[in-house]
């Protein structure tokens, strides 16, 4: 089954989620496609990396601004989308950097929050966010998809898990450095050849500040590791197309996952 597939990569303004919802509402309108089986956004994109400040951005998700504009993304190009990450509160829980699943009729289907937080020299989200729960595989009409944010790369039993789970594609929505961007490339492409998956890669691009870049690249990765399409830092849609078919094929043919020991034991001597 071919399925089309628009990746948004955009540069946010800081803390401007208006703006921001704008800028891509425009991007997707001038991007020359008016259907899609599966639009993707980036991490943060509506409100820019800027965690000592994501407490002022916060939505509530029961009125939340950008999960709106989705909804009627989702409805406007019949598409499910995957709505990058937001920082959100729901219920009593504090902030978490959640993604919304959307089906082609504007619903809810699922919510992940992203379950590692990312930190470096002991700086880390988790002074500002909550962690997720659980990882997440979102039920669509073409399949299922196995959902992870950024540093989420890093951990392969994460989309091992999705595998065994018989996710039919992994998507990695990211605000990834750019000094550290080739080694995101190599985690996405292994992750894609380890678990014989189509895997998705929508990503900011641009900066926060003179010493700080993203390095873009937006990607789809085939089931073999190969980057079919992919972007450089400009801010644009990508289109591209997958088929699960031929993946299913190529998984029947090498059953890897199939040949997998579930348990391993070490002996030391």
């Amino acid at each position: 089954m071919k399925i089309k597939i628009l990746t948004v990569q955009l540069e946010a303004i800081i803390g401007d989620i208006e703006a921001n919802i704008q800028k891509a509402k425009k991007m997707l309108k001038e991007c020359g496609e008016n259907t899609a089986d599966i639009i993707i956004f980036p991490e943060l994109w509506a409100t820019g990396w800027d965690c000592p400040n994501f407490h002022l951005y916060a939505e509530n998700i029961e009125n939340s601004k950008v999960i709106t504009f989705l909804k009627t993304i989702a409805i406007t190009f019949n598409s499910i989308v995957i709505g990058g990450s937001s920082v959100l509160k729901k219920n009593n829980e504090g902030i978490r950097n959640t993604c919304i699943v959307l089906d082609r009729n504007g619903n809810i289907i699922t919510t992940y929050d992203k379950f590692h937080l990312f930190s470096l020299r002991g700086q880390s989200e988790s002074h500002f966010l909550e962690a997720g729960d659980t990882p997440v595989i979102a039920n669509t009409d073409i399949g299922r998809i196995g959902i992870s944010t950024c540093y989420d790369v890093r951990f392969p039993e994460m989309f091992r898990l999705y595998a065994f789970n018989n996710a039919d594609i992994m998507i990695n929505m990211a605000a990834w450095p750019l000094d550290y961007i080739e080694e995101y490339k190599i985690l996405c492409q292994a992750r894609a050849i380890e678990n014989q998956t189509y895997f998705i890669c929508s990503s900011l691009t641009g900066k926060i500040n003179e010493n700080f870049n993203f390095g873009g690249n937006s990607m789809v990765i085939d089931f073999h590791g190969k980057i079919i399409n992919k972007l450089d830092r400009e801010e644009k849609v990508l289109t591209s197309f997958i088929d699960l078919g031929t993946m299913k094929e190529y998984k029947e043919q090498m059953p890897i996952l199939k040949d997998t020991k579930k348990q391993y034991q070490i002996l030391e001597k």
